[in-house]
């Protein structure tokens, strides 16, 4: 089953293998606007997005501003504008595990008459297949919540790095991205965990399941028996897995998940503008909350 989440999914949004990751160091304050150019391509069916967008002052006043007049492609392949600095693949794109993509981008940022080149190349890693998630009573020998999201599948050789997303679907239509804030999203190596090639099984610590789930902004889930909740495990390539562990570090809270990216964040944009061009795989399951 095909889920998709990607309203507000500015991911930015990988393996940069053989690619070049350059750490931006920028100085809070009234900094000089840069081109921020960032998007992501997953394993999944779906228009992918990349954003081309000018950063402001870390205190000024003025709005983000964004481009609409960029060519963007995709391994020579043209993306569609579709206003606001966004530019979306064909709907029946998806990534290849093992493939390497490059963006390209050409823009006259400097406004000189000139269009200036940007570029970026990314590896779409190995997919880890999720074999089973399940829901594990933080009070032992209870059935209760609240519950710890488990997930469980095989590690592959070499070093892998991992995301989890959690989606709720309410018994009452309601549908839910809980990890759609960047603090939220849980990521691990497993490096200290599990030795290399076994199967894991462990709890994704960002999401504690309970009848009343702390959400951003100060909202809380009321989660019902019968809700269905999806985990999705992403197979994150090193420099991507390293760019949100930055920017987690620098955010609080608040953003959407792969926002333009804050201060002193690495960046794979090669000619002079900031952001990150990264890929990840997709494997979901899902579990149905029990009666408690």
């Amino acid at each position: 089953m095909k889920i998709r989440f990607i309203t507000g999914f500015t991911v930015i949004c990988g393996l940069l293998c053989n690619a070049c990751i350059e750490r931006m160091d920028i100085t809070s304050g009234y900094i000089t606007p840069r081109l921020v150019i960032t998007g992501y391509l997953t394993t999944d069916t779906t228009a992918h997005k990349i954003q081309v967008r000018r950063t402001a002052a870390y205190f000024g006043k003025e709005q983000q501003l964004t481009y609409s007049n960029a060519i963007v492609k995709i391994n020579g392949v043209a993306l569609q504008p579709a206003g606001d600095g966004d530019y979306f693949t064909d709907p029946s794109f998806y990534g290849v595990s093992g493939e390497t993509y490059t963006l390209d981008v050409w823009l006259d940022f400097d406004e000189d008459g000139v269009a200036e080149h940007y570029t970026a190349s990314t590896i779409m890693p190995e997919m880890h297949v999720l074999d089973n998630v399940t829901l594990a009573s933080i009070n032992w020998g209870s059935v209760k919540p609240p519950w710890m999201l488990m997930v469980h599948f095989q590690d592959l050789p070499g070093p892998n790095n991992f995301g989890v997303h959690l989606y709720i679907h309410q018994t009452s239509g309601r549908e839910i991205w809980y990890s759609e804030q960047l603090w939220m999203y849980f990521i691990n190596n497993f490096g200290d965990y599990a030795a290399e090639g076994q199967y894991i099984s462990f709890p994704a610590l960002s999401y504690v399941i309970t009848e009343s789930m702390r959400w951003h902004n100060g909202e809380r889930i009321a989660l019902q028996p019968g809700d269905t909740l999806t985990a999705e495990l992403n197979t994150l390539a090193p420099g991507y897995f390293e760019f949100i562990r930055a920017a987690q570090l620098e955010i609080s809270g608040g953003n959407p998940l792969f926002a333009g990216p804050p201060a002193n964040m690495p960046s794979n944009i090669q000619g002079g503008a900031l952001g990150f061009f990264g890929a990840y795989t997709v494997s979901r399951k899902q579990v149905i909350v029990p009666q408690w």
